[in-house]
């Protein structure tokens, strides 16, 4: 299967043209200016500080760059651009003759350069590689790709050809699927033949890592082509992922495509988020044990679910294209999107599915509580790897969307767009994820698939005005246009019930409540509090109410009172109301306030 990259679709007016263009309009620089108060953009001038920068400040201002670059063509911004040169410019000015590049190691332990494998030193050069191939790519400024191609050369050199370093492989992968970046962009193989190595290497010998965790905390428990279960941290995790089924795709490596398909099985069986969240565990932000997906202290950063996006559009790329791109849906309109504000300017680190306000502040106030549930987004973190990483995939949101397959035009996400591609000229809109009605207009010959999505209650198709019953295969429908030809189809939507495996022990005997892609939750703000103990029966007299930016499902629910003791006789008395339901990924936008996703 063949991807089209987001210059090759455009956006047009509709849900995810309006979170891209908030984007590129707030939150572009807002993350910039943020990132200039706290040193990060200062760093690059490799200037010692009373204050040292962070060992990953370089990540940061990177994927904020490969942010800009894939913006600029559809919101150039002259501001932005010279912040783009001044950057490119700073970076390449202390660029040591060799080609090496960290701002933190040069200032504060050259000594320790390639020593330390634990420090973030390959996985900041990754980022840059991808920074330096999007600005490239996108014409916006080629002078930092022979930078970081020398850098690469370099790593290549001392890693692969001389390995007189203090370590092989990195504590957290993102060089290895860089280098495959690299070499799509250059077509120079011994990038590919680095990744590689780095993939054969781990796992082989033990390797540094840190004190407090275990071996598999980064994936170097066991060699990469033996692995089946998903354990560790998990976006170090995924971004392996995506590095061995690049490299699998492209050498064609049947044994790292099959342990490409094992760990996502084993993900999507007992360790994903109904929002599409993973890696449950706060300590080591890491996958757990099979089924432990806890709601209130749910950790399901970030960037692991963008991650997991990578991932699941790297299979898709390889076959199952519906199973992964059904998960790429579920994470972009749940996980992912509850990680922005409404206004673009606050990100959240953690996605939990329960919130309880008062707890929230209480842990606050603890000195040293290891686990503090934020319930307002920040617009910076200390650790602040999720806003661009946010950034940057909104701004490539359209590279999901299609793909061709032996002359077949697939349509993955239902984007509001435009492609020309397979002898056709294809604009589609699309009115999820609150309603399920595709339009699409084609001018050409060929043959079109569309994704049948999982959440579907029935489907209509019309032709041209005439009812028609597609041909349907593999989750997909088939359509054969010649001429200038109207599809329209309708994805039945109605709020139905979800509910989790028995040894989902934080969800035994509750449901969750769906709408097409959305899950849905309840705040404090609409409902009061004491969501814990709310009790839907049935969703036969839901009403779905469209509203200006969104929707909102009012149900017929029953909250369970008790009295005021701490423990009765007497069972909870039923207090009947309207609870009121919104997207998940809407909550936390009107203050800090309860919030639950399952329910009795």
């Amino acid at each position: 299967m063949k991807s089209f990259g987001y210059e090759q679709v455009t956006l047009c007016d509709g849900f995810w043209k309006s979170v891209r263009e908030r984007n590129a309009t707030v939150s572009l620089m807002n993350v910039y200016r943020r990132f200039a108060q706290t040193g990060r953009f200062a760093a690059l001038r490799c200037e010692k500080q009373d204050n040292p920068s962070h060992i990953f400040f370089d990540s940061d201002v990177a994927k904020w760059l490969e942010a800009a670059a894939y913006l600029q063509h559809d919101y150039p911004d002259a501001q932005v651009r010279a912040i783009i040169d001044e950057t490119v410019d700073t970076i390449i000015g202390h660029q040591l003759p060799c080609g090496y590049f960290n701002s933190y190691y040069q200032v504060y332990k050259p000594e320790k350069i390639f020593m330390e494998r634990t420090e973030h030193e390959l996985y900041c050069a990754g980022h840059l590689i991808e920074a330096a191939v999007a600005l490239d790519k996108c014409g916006v400024n080629a002078r930092l790709l022979p930078a970081m191609r020398k850098y690469a050369d370099y790593i290549y050199e001392r890693f692969y050809v001389r390995r007189d370093t203090g370590f092989t492989t990195c504590g957290h992968p993102e060089i290895e699927l860089a280098l495959v970046r690299l070499y799509d962009h250059t077509g120079e193989g011994k990038y590919l033949e680095l990744a590689k190595f780095f993939l054969d290497e781990r796992g082989v010998r033990e390797e540094e890592i840190y004190s407090a965790m275990d071996r598999a905390y980064d994936q170097s428990h066991m060699p990469v082509r033996k692995q089946r279960s998903a354990v560790g941290h998990a976006v170090r995790a995924l971004y392996l992922y995506c590095a061995m089924a690049d490299v699998g795709r492209r050498t064609g490596d049947a044994e790292l495509l099959e342990a490409c398909r094992a760990l996502f099985s084993d993900i999507v069986r007992s360790k994903l988020y109904l929002t599409g969240g993973v890696g449950s565990g706060w300590w080591g932000e890491r996958f757990t044990i099979a089924y432990d997906l806890p709601n209130s202290q749910a950790y399901a950063e970030t960037c692991a679910a963008i991650a997991l996006v990578f991932f699941c559009e790297r299979l898709a790329q390889a076959g199952d294209r519906a199973g992964y791109h059904a998960v790429i849906e579920r994470a972009l309109y749940n996980n992912i999107l509850a990680a922005e504000s409404a206004d673009g300017r606050g990100f959240y680190y953690v996605n939990p599915l329960a919130a309880d306000a008062k707890y929230a502040r209480y842990a606050r106030s603890v000195p040293g509580m290891p686990f503090k549930p934020l319930l307002q987004r920040a617009e910076v973190f200390g650790c602040s790897c999720c806003p661009p990483n946010l950034v940057r995939l909104f701004a490539q949101i359209g590279s999901f969307a299609y793909g061709e397959e032996d002359g077949v035009l697939y349509v993955h996400q239902y984007i509001s767009s435009q492609i020309s591609a397979c002898g056709m000229e294809l604009s589609l809109t699309a009115q999820l994820p609150f309603a399920g009605s595709v339009n699409i207009f084609v001018r050409g010959r060929g043959r079109l698939a569309l994704r049948i999505p999982v959440w579907q209650t029935h489907i209509s198709c019309s032709v041209n005005g005439q009812s028609t019953e597609p041909e349907a295969e593999g989750d997909y429908l088939y359509f054969s246009v010649d001429g200038d030809t109207r599809i329209e189809v309708v994805f039945g939507m109605r709020p139905r019930f979800v509910w989790a495996n028995g040894h989902v022990r934080a969800d035994s005997g509750r449901k969750a409540v769906e709408y097409g892609p959305l899950v849905l939750c309840a705040e404090e703000a609409d409902n009061g509090g004491d969501l814990s103990g709310v009790e839907i029966s049935s969703l036969e007299r839901a009403e779905v109410v469209r509203t200006e930016n969104g929707l909102k499902v009012r149900v017929p629910a029953r909250r369970l009172r008790t009295g005021d003791a701490l423990y009765s006789y007497l069972p909870p008395e039923p207090e009947s109301f309207t609870l009121t339901l919104i997207p998940y990924y809407s909550w936390a936008n009107r203050g800090e306030n309860d919030m639950q996703v399952w329910f009795l």
